[in-house]
This record gives structure tokens, C-alpha cells and sequence, in this order.
């Protein structure tokens, strides 16, 4: 019969791993659900970047095509729409490259999605590993017992905390519209 002691060290253990494997796994969620609102935003971004793109530069063929064609005067009027179409094709050039520059934090999040579930499995290894020093066939005593749950607990303890400390919230953008970003 396992003594007391055993019996908390294996609930400590199994709660342990428990409370840190679903601390590591609503992390790995949330950070695929910004994922997914970063991509989103970064996509219809782009998309609309492109088309204003699209937009200003037929305006400015249409001026460049009168111009050409003899239809329109080369006047201080149709330098200033060229300049303006020109502004604006720069702006949405700006905007694009904006939402391009959003692969980057969204790179981040899946590299720290990656790095959990590696340190999430690499606890879960710990449990694996000391498994095997249980060996049916052979009498064990409560005591050897005991050390070796200990021991995994000490260690499960230790994998999730490394794994916590490790793993810094360094990408806290959430919509591209909401101010200073750190990209680079």
C-alpha cells in the first residue's frame, strides 16, 4: 500500500502537470487566435492598399493619357493632380508594405507557439523518462518510491518554470490600426 507521502507526491505531480500543461496550452491558443487576427488584418490591408494602388495609378494614366493624346492642357492644374496621384500612390505603397511588415510579428507568435509545445513536450518527456524506473517485476520500496516521485515532481517543476520564464510576451500588437509597433 503506498504510504501518504507517495500519495501527495503523485497528486502534486499529476496537478502539477496538469496546471502547467494547460497554463502552456491556453498560452499556445491565444497566441493563434492573434495570430489569425494579425493575418487577417495584414490580408484585407494589403488588399485594399492594392486597390487604392490600382485606383491611383489609372487616375494618373487617365491624366497622362489625355496629355499625351492632345486632349488635356499641360497647365498648372493637371501638375497638381499629377502630383496628388503621385502622393497617393506613395501613401498605398506605404500602407502595403505596412501590412507586409506584419508577417514579422506574426512569425514571432509562431515561433513562440513552436517553443511551447517543444518545452511542454520536453516536460512531458520527464514523466516519460521516470516511468521507466518503475519496474513491476522488482520490489521497490515506499522510500525509492517516494524519491522518485519526488524527484519528478522537482523536475516537472523545473521544465515549466524554464519553460514560463523563457517565453517573454514580446508581441502584444493585436490590431494593426492601434499605434507604435516594435517590428524589427
Amino acid at each position: 500500500m503506498p504510504t501518504k507521502t507517495m500519495l501527495q507526491e503523485l497528486k502534486r505531480l499529476l496537478l502539477d502537470t496538469a496546471s502547467g500543461g494547460s497554463r502552456q496550452l491556453t498560452e499556445v491558443e491565444s497566441d493563434l487566435v492573434q495570430t489569425n487576427i494579425l493575418l487577417g488584418e495584414a490580408i484585407g490591408k494589403l488588399g485594399s492598399s492594392f486597390m487604392e494602388l490600382h485606383r491611383s495609378v489609372q487616375a494618373q494614366q487617365t491624366i497622362l493619357e489625355a496629355l499625351m493624346n492632345g486632349t488635356g492642357e499641360f497647365d498648372a492644374e493637371s501638375i497638381e493632380r499629377l502630383k496628388g496621384t503621385q502622393a497617393q500612390v506613395s501613401h498605398h505603397v506605404n500602407a502595403a508594405v505596412t501590412g507586409l511588415q506584419f508577417q514579422d510579428m506574426t512569425s514571432q507568435l509562431l515561433e513562440r507557439i513552436v517553443r511551447r509545445v517543444i518545452g511542454l513536450r520536453e516536460a512531458l518527456g520527464v514523466l516519460s523518462a521516470n516511468s521507466f524506473e518503475i519496474v513491476p517485476e522488482q520490489d521497490q520500496t515506499d522510500v525509492e518510491l517516494e524519491e522518485l516521485l519526488a524527484s519528478t515532481v522537482q523536475a516537472m517543476e523545473e521544465r515549466l518554470t524554464v519553460l514560463d520564464n523563457g517565453l517573454w510576451k514580446a508581441v502584444r500588437q493585436t490590431r494593426m490600426e492601434s499605434g507604435d509597433i516594435e517590428l524589427f
